[in-house]
């Protein structure tokens, strides 16, 4: 895995403003609130008003309210800073090929969140026995689970795409040009912060999560590498979730 060496005028294009402490934690709060609203108002509404259960209320409210509008805000930012085609978008957000060594990198990430998430885990579960990480609103539904993964992926999708192209593809670079190599740390703890709204079980076992992202793709200056790692470990933690195996760890 090579050292990957931090330069101003290749992080993103020209026209890019730094962003800095305030407007960063302007931008991670509004958009924290929106979560916010999605897990305590949303799942509410549509639970009473149309019957659904919480987790389906849930796969509609956050891919409506909290994830889409980070998919719609990326875009419009980097419009506004002068991309038009496909290829202006991909370059300010920093979505390149992935070579052999950004592979390696993912792997060794997605190693890296999956074993300290479960010593985190464990050591949660030796200080509280009863310790469930997983929040309220991803009580699995009686029925049948083809539809829950069916109701599932819009969520997905928009989870990783809207933080990912978000947090790592266009507020990172631009972190970067203000704060230099410490904007990955201002990154994963702001990141940590915006999910306040899921409860302090949830945020514990997203650290690692939300250290190793920020830090590898800073390394790598490739966003790929941050949904690959986000992506593949978020499914294998809704699979355990839905199949009941967190629950009976």
């Amino acid at each position: 895995m090579s050292h990957v060496e931090i330069s101003k005028t290749e992080k993103t294009r020209g026209t890019s403003k730094p962003i800095g402490w305030v407007e960063s934690l302007a931008i991670f709060g509004f958009f924290s609130v929106l979560l916010w609203l999605a897990v305590y108002v949303g799942i509410d509404w549509l639970r009473h008003t149309f019957g659904l259960s919480t987790m389906i209320s849930w796969f509609i409210s956050g891919t409506l309210v909290a994830l889409l509008p980070m998919i719609v805000y990326t875009i419009y930012m980097v419009r506004h800073e002068g991309a038009v085609g496909l290829h202006d978008f991909t370059e300010s957000l920093r979505i390149k090929r992935l070579k052999e060594v950004d592979f390696k990198w993912a792997i060794g990430g997605l190693l890296a969140v999956a074993v300290s998430s479960g010593l985190l885990f464990g050591i949660a579960r030796f200080i509280d026995p009863k310790f469930l990480p997983t929040p309220p609103f991803m009580e699995v539904p009686n029925g049948n689970l083809f539809w829950i993964f069916m109701g599932w992926i819009p969520l997905f999708i928009c989870n990783i795409l809207g933080e990912e192209l978000l947090w790592r593809g266009y507020m990172l670079p631009r972190q970067e040009l203000a704060l230099g190599r410490s904007a990955w740390l201002l990154n994963a703890i702001l990141w940590l912060l915006y999910h306040w709204s899921t409860g302090l079980p949830t945020m514990v076992m997203i650290l690692p999560t939300t250290i190793v992202v920020p830090w590898i793709v800073q390394r790598r200056q490739n966003t790929w590498v941050g949904i690959l790692i986000h992506g593949i470990f978020n499914a294998m933690g809704f699979i355990i979730t839905v199949m009941g195996l967190g629950a009976r760890l």
